[in-house]
């Protein structure tokens, strides 16, 4: 009896001794995007991995990267030199080029890199430069408890260089005026988002209210935007006209805070960075509504074609927003922008508001 109380002690005491496991690695360890699909020449971002309750911290590595057939390739691991900003566009500190120069560099990037602590992958400017399509990412992830190889992690597709992203509905509208400041809306033509089959000819130019166009490869770095508003029939309004929209004593986010300086003419607004993307800098919103920018017109602006509004839209009482002292129709336009424009050079972006001739 005493031999097994001993022996039962002496396992005990050997079992106490040996240190507990630490940590906990998943065999299940996944990408959460089968296929990443990528947009050239553009910053992106994908989600984190799925870790499946294995122990943080993480730590990740990109092992190699294959094409479609299961070649290597380094082709999105290559450097290219890139102009990037160090941080974004802020108009309250960066009043002077030499100071917004002082947030870009010109360094070797690739096109793809890893987060090591997060599994995010992050897609730099650099990939405008990648030729092949679909390419297959193989990983290593680790913490304290071991490693995973963990092979054919995810697919990148690359898609086109997208040189204008549609981030949220624009907007041109005509206000009619009740007096004392309050307006019913009119009519309102608007742009969606990238999906909107309208695009198309927002870009090319045959949109008939909206339209964004590369004018010019110049400068070939920098970016420049002139916007234009216009009536229905594309008469450009002396731009002392287009006014800020405010929010009780502030206006609303607007381009005049993602430029240094603007350039006025007869007809439009210029604004100018030193690089894209335009804009970047949003006063009251984040996500994708960082991308809205609001102007308003002055009230002498425009008259009401009432004529081309009721051949449209039917027969409409007028009455309420007939000033007295004039006998024309109140009215105003709402200005809402919504895109990204990832691309250097000149670019025109135009809005034309509906059932309008100006004065």
């Amino acid at each position: 009896m005493k031999k097994i109380i001993c022996l039962l002690g002496i396992t005990l005491f050997i079992l106490s001794c040996e240190q507990p496991e630490v940590g906990y690695i998943s065999d299940n360890i996944h990408s959460l995007q089968d296929t990443i699909t990528v947009p050239r020449g553009v910053f992106f971002s994908s989600v984190p991995p799925a870790v499946e309750g294995s122990t943080y911290p993480m730590e990740w590595a990109i092992t190699s990267i294959t094409d479609k057939n299961g070649k290597v390739t380094t082709e999105l691991q290559d450097k290219h030199e890139i102009l990037t900003w160090t941080a974004p566009f802020d108009p309250t500190t960066d009043t002077t080029l030499e100071l917004a120069m002082k947030k870009l560099k010109l360094s070797p990037q690739p096109s793809i890199i890893m987060n090591p602590v997060s599994g995010e992958f992050v897609f730099t400017q650099a990939s405008k430069s990648v030729v092949e399509d679909n390419f297959i990412v193989n990983v290593s992830a680790k913490n304290v408890r071991g490693e995973r190889q963990l092979d054919n992690f995810t697919r990148v597709k690359m898609g086109p260089f997208v040189p204008v992203e549609f981030k949220t509905e624009m907007r041109s509208r005509l206000q009619l005026g009740k007096g004392a400041g309050a307006y019913d809306t009119g009519y309102t033509y608007s742009v969606l988002n990238d999906s909107d089959p309208k695009v198309a000819g927002v870009l090319n130019g045959t949109d008939p209210y909206i339209t964004i166009t590369k004018i010019s490869e110049e400068p070939k770095l920098a970016i420049k935007v002139k916007m234009i508003i216009a009536d229905s029939h594309g008469a450009a309004l002396d731009p002392n006209k287009v006014v800020f929209n405010y929010s009780g004593s502030a206006p609303l986010q607007n381009y005049h805070d993602n430029t240094i300086g603007t350039v006025l003419d007869s007809e439009s607004t210029t604004f100018g960075l030193p690089a894209p993307p335009f804009p970047q800098y949003a006063r009251n919103y984040t996500g994708n509504d960082a991308y809205l920018m609001y102007y308003l017109t002055t009230a002498d602006a425009f008259t009401v074609d009432k004529a081309a509004f009721e051949a449209a839209n039917g027969v409409k009482d007028w009455s309420k927003y007939i000033d007295p002292a004039t006998g024309q129709i109140r009215n105003r336009a709402y200005i809402r922008w919504g895109m990204k424009i990832n691309d250097s050079g000149t670019w025109e972006i135009r809005m034309k508001i509906p059932y309008t001739t100006k004065k």
